[in-house]
């Protein structure tokens, strides 16, 4: 059985040169190992070509041991952000850590995509806008439609976007629901904070309405459509450029598990409303 690794194995070799497919998939590759032997953990490669370009989009799903009733599907989504290593570092290292110990993930199912913005980790190192604006236009492409097919399939509970934020200087998070910025957004922020420095703001509320949320999916945001009921809660987390990438990654790795935490007792509590 794979061990979790203590570190980024990439730290050494992110300023020398440009970050590729080829690094993230060495991130990967424990996490496929481990899949291979495991029976909470599978792991999954969907083969498809894009703009004349072949790639594998990586997947995995984690079942948390059975509690009671339907099992929570949360959705994580990394690299999103061009070359975001520490995204796909952090989210490979809750997974190896989860399938070691279902017990933390009980009551979850749990989804997870390491590499949304395929052409972020090519030669041409293309930004996220541009995956969004394929995404927006409801192209063909391999990859905009296996999201979007994804999204209508399997009626995600919660969605966890991790994001790198070059420009900022401490950590922060987006959210578009009151009760969860309150009940579970908040103590994500103070755990991270224990790693991490914080913006002086490090909470930002987005707007709910169906109006809002119809805006976002037109302009590409990887988002279900807005007549979905009922909608998963949203939740941006953000991870500043200005911190080690060590400390980046550990960072998300302990906010995503401050949200099962905090998301499985307010589930816990509304059941017994």
């Amino acid at each position: 059985m794979t061990a979790l690794s203590p570190t980024f194995p990439l730290a050494a070799r992110t300023k020398p040169r440009h970050l590729r497919r080829e690094d993230a998939d060495e991130l990967l590759m424990p996490v496929f190992s481990t899949a291979a032997e495991s029976e909470s953990l599978l792991g999954s490669q969907h083969p498809m070509r894009v703009n004349g370009t072949d790639f594998e989009i990586p997947k995995f799903m984690l079942l948390g041991q059975r509690g009671g009733g339907k099992p929570i599907r949360i959705a994580f989504f990394a690299g999103l952000d061009a070359e975001s290593m520490d995204t796909i570092a952090a989210l490979s290292r809750l997974l190896l850590q989860l399938e070691l110990n279902p017990a933390l993930a009980r009551d979850f199912a749990l989804f997870a995509y390491p590499i949304v913005n395929l052409f972020g980790f090519e030669p041409s190192v293309e930004p996220l806008r541009k995956f969004e604006a394929r995404y927006a236009a409801d192209r063909r492409d391999g990859d905009v439609q296996f999201y979007k097919n994804e999204l209508r399939k399997w009626f995600f509970d919660g969605m966890v976007m991790l994001r790198t934020d070059r420009t900022a200087d401490g950590f922060y998070a987006v959210v578009r629901s009151d009760v969860i910025a309150r009940e579970v957004v908040r103590p994500v922020i103070a755990t991270a904070g224990k790693v991490l420095p914080l913006l002086d703001a490090p909470l930002r509320v987005r707007p709910s309405d169906q109006r809002a949320r119809l805006g976002d999916y037109v302009q590409g945001r990887l988002a279900p459509p807005a007549d979905i009921r009922p909608y998963p809660f949203e939740i941006e987390l953000f991870a500043p450029g200005a911190a080690p990438v060590e400390d980046r990654v550990r960072g998300l790795f302990l906010a995503m598990h401050e949200i099962l935490l905090s998301y499985r007792r307010i589930a816990s509590h509304a059941q017994h409303i």
